[in-house]
């Protein structure tokens, strides 16, 4: 048998991308087989015209409860002739009328013989064999003069074609009806090749917009007109021919009903409601785990469901069945099959019909088991639900405790995390149970009987090898090969072990532990659909645990590096506090008794400078030290703003003349409000430093203002601007906007002054466009 890679690769080749039509079948070769052989027997390879194929299918999907094809189809229709007008024209038009079926066969009788070829495309003959086609399928239990005379005129060769591919659209409905998800709105990949379609004729986007209002419109106008005949006394006629030809309908196109149930693992079943007698055909039986031979009824069908979800059940059959409905059912729900318990999903739909006094006499339908598609959906579900868990942690037993949390009851009874210690020993760091007392038993058999890490199974045999193992199911003869001694079997049967499975945690090509998950109490076994499952979220947790392990080695490394600061800047100030004050005694000395060069002079100025920016730095580092600490205390007092404005920018006029920059502020009157002065002053004086650095040569302003009850302060050069992309990672730590090389500085400054202003209640931000300059902004609570 083929693999699902290759089937799908031919169907690839086929149409050129893979059709949402087969993706639920997409893992399952024999079912994906069987479609695409129906798919090429009654489509594909189909001797019918082409665009007679393509028009007649994207008119029949209009009857599907879940519309679907009508892009793939539309689109069809392009290359085989058909202008995106005429597509849309073609879509656009009203169904055909059927109960005016009479007059197209009136032609037909009155103007053909058997045809020796199909008619030519387009022409009144064809188009009388579109509306019979119609016909034929949505009303195929009363079209029996109309099938009659499609056959006579077409002869059994042709007839057997159309007969042929109006089973499989309708196999199609069945299959689609059982898969809502593969409405055309869901899949990106058909909506791609309307792309050109659209180009020539936007109206078809606006069709395809409103194409499920559309057809639910049509619905109910076709159900307004069997409402009408039945006032008029045909519907009774109608339910007769129903039920009396249905045999016959049925049996025509037997071989590929057949063909699409067993695509689709279809069983059908048939209740009648007035005698109470029910009929399941082989494969609904085998569904509920019965044999073919089994005699069943309905107290049979609802011992199969498990015991919380009968009343569901039996309230929806009840609709189902109630005059005055639609007669429609639809459910989902959970049941344990008879012959091996095992607990499966099924979907079940079907349709009641009523005799003309509104009562149920028969109720048909189908049953499909849908559990790897519940188990897809929920392992998805759980995944994501693990990823966002796993992502809000960052310390590593606790992410390690999460997802052994997560696992049980979903996945496992209980659940073991082991891991290798910074000794090189294997250790049960997590332990999980649905009872908390068998925790305890857990832990208590760890403590007595401690991990071999030699031994050739279980999670020492993982950690060497990194290969999962899997053991679906444990014998009592299993555990007596394992145990060391007799109280060793007797803690391991209390825990009582039926099937279990270790996975690695691997991460960056490391084995980080071992994620171990036990079935005991529930009964179930392992197979590798859970293997795969453990594997996937192993692999996740693994990067979670990681990027935990990364933190705490980055967290200890930041804890050293600002220790390191800590104690650096502590004995460093006392011997630059030593050297400034000796610098600025002889500068001042100089100065007064002018027995020094110029050139001294100028040279005991630079020194001066250059002490003063390394007590800057010293500063720097005590405030990363108080910052990283939480050791930062304020000292607010009652203050003129203005005026320290003033201060500190007087304290720059001679930097500033040294730089060539003209240095302005403009401030208003008193701006009194309660900040810590010595802050306050450090802000400024970082903001006014960087300025007549970074903008040399070039003014700088200082401005002050006001915005309610918040104080504006704005330091603005005209120097070389800031990059876009550098501008928020300014401030933060050791960052910088250009090279330390030109203008030196730790990268500290910035990171700095934002901790002081947001301390303070305030924010800080830039502005700057490159080769212009920069505007900082400070914005502070008046206090």
């Amino acid at each position: 048998m083929r693999t699902a890679r290759e089937i799908r690769e031919e169907i690839e080749a086929r149409f050129g991308f893979f059709p949402p039509f087969f993706t639920p079948a997409a893992d399952e070769p024999r079912v994906l087989e069987n479609l695409w052989q129906q798919t090429l027997l009654a489509y594909v390879e189909n001797p019918l015209p082409a665009l007679f194929r393509e028009k007649l299918f994207a008119w029949l999907s209009r009857y599907c409860v879940v519309p679907y094809c009508i892009v793939c189809h539309s689109c069809a229709l392009r290359p085989l002739g058909m202008r995106a007008s005429e597509v849309l024209a073609l879509l656009e038009a009203l169904p055909p009328a059927h109960g005016a079926i009479d007059e197209t066969l009136a032609r037909l009788d009155a103007g053909h013989d058997v045809l020796e070829a199909w008619p030519a495309p387009g022409s009144a003959l064809e188009e009388d064999l579109f509306r019979c086609s119609v016909f034929l399928f949505v009303h195929q239990a009363r079209a029996e003069r109309c099938r009659e005379r499609v056959r006579r005129l077409l002869g059994p060769v042709l007839y057997g074609h159309l007969v042929v591919f109006l089973a499989y659209v309708k196999s199609c409905h069945l299959w689609v009806e059982a898969h809502p998800e593969l409405s055309y709105e869901a899949d990106e990949r058909a909506r791609e090749h309307l792309g050109w379609l659209l180009q020539e004729e936007p109206r078809l986007g606006e069709f395809f917009a409103g194409y499920a209002e559309r057809v639910r419109q049509e619905r109910e106008a076709r159900e307004r007109e069997e409402y009408e005949r039945a006032r008029a006394g045909e519907r009774a006629e109608a339910l007769s021919r129903t039920l009396s030809r249905q045999a016959e309908a049925l049996r025509e196109n037997e071989a590929q009903r057949r063909l699409a149930l067993e695509s689709a693992a279809l069983g059908t079943w048939d209740f009648n409601p007035v005698t109470g007698e029910l009929r399941w055909d082989e494969r609904c039986k085998a569904l509920f785990g019965l044999p073919a031979a089994a005699e069943v009824d309905y107290p049979t069908f609802r011992a199969s469901i498990v015991p919380e979800e009968r009343e569901r059940v039996d309230a929806s059959v009840a609709r189902a069945l109630a005059p005055g409905g639609d007669g429609e059912y639809r459910e989902e729900f959970h049941i344990r099959r008879f012959q091996d318990g095992m607990e499966r999903w099924i979907a079940s739909r079907g349709q009641s019909f009523f005799d003309e006094r509104g009562r149920a006499v028969r109720f048909i339908g189908t049953a499909m088991d849908v559990t790897e598609h519940r188990r897809s959906v929920d392992n998805l579900r759980f995944l994501a639900e693990a990823s966002a868990l796993l992502a809000t942690s960052l310390d590593y037993e606790d992410t390690l405790r999460r997802v052994a949390s997560l696992t049980v009851p979903v996945l496992a009874d209980w659940c073991g995390v082991d891991v290798v210690d910074e000794r090189g020993r294997i250790r049960r760091l997590i332990h999980v149970h649905r009872d908390p007392g068998k925790v305890r038993l857990s832990e208590e058999l760890h403590r007595r009987y401690p991990i071999d890490p030699n031994a050739p199974t279980g999670a020492p045999r993982v950690l060497r090898t990194g290969e999962p193992e899997l053991i679906p199911e444990v014998s009592d003869e299993a555990l007596a090969r394992y145990a060391r001694d007799a109280e060793h079997l007797r803690l391991m049967r209390e825990l009582g072990v039926r099937s279990y499975l270790t996975v690695a945690l691997r991460s960056r090509g490391r084995v980080l532990g071992t994620l171990t998950l036990v079935r005991a109490e529930t009964g179930q076994r392992y197979g590798r659909e859970e293997l795969r499952l453990a594997e996937e979220l192993a692999g996740r947790a693994a990067v979670s645990v990681d990027n935990a392990l990364l933190y705490r080695e980055a967290q200890r490394a930041i804890g050293l590096r600002d220790g390191f600061l800590q104690v650096a800047a502590h004995e460093l100030r006392t011997p630059v506090t030593a050297l400034k004050l000796n610098v600025q005694a002889l500068v001042a000395g100089a100065r007064r008794e002018e027995a020094w060069s110029e050139r001294t002079a100028s040279r005991l100025a630079g020194l001066e400078r250059g002490v003063g920016r390394l007590g800057v730095l010293v500063d720097e580092l005590l405030d990363v030290s108080r910052i990283t600490s939480g050791r930062l205390v304020l000292r607010p007092e009652e203050l003129d703003l203005t005026e320290l404005v003033r201060e500190v920018a007087g304290r720059f006029c001679s930097e500033a003349e040294r730089v060539d920059c003209g240095l302005r502020v403009q401030v208003a009157g008193p701006l009194v409000g309660r900040w810590d002065r010595l802050r306050l002053e450090q802000v400024l004086s970082n903001l006014l430093s960087n300025a007549l650095k970074y903008g040399a040569g070039q003014p700088v302003e200082v401005a002050l203002s006001t915005s309610g009850e918040r104080v504006l302060l704005r330091v603005r050069d005209e120097g070389i601007g800031i990059e876009p992309a550098v501008q928020q990672r300014i401030f933060e730590r050791f960052e910088r906007a250009v090279s330390d090389r030109h203008y030196g500085g730790l990268g500290m400054g910035l990171w700095v002054t934002r901790e002081i202003v947001t301390a303070m209640g305030g924010t800080i931000h830039v502005e700057s466009v490159p080769g212009q300059g920069a505007t900082f902004t400070v914005e502070l609570p008046r206090g």
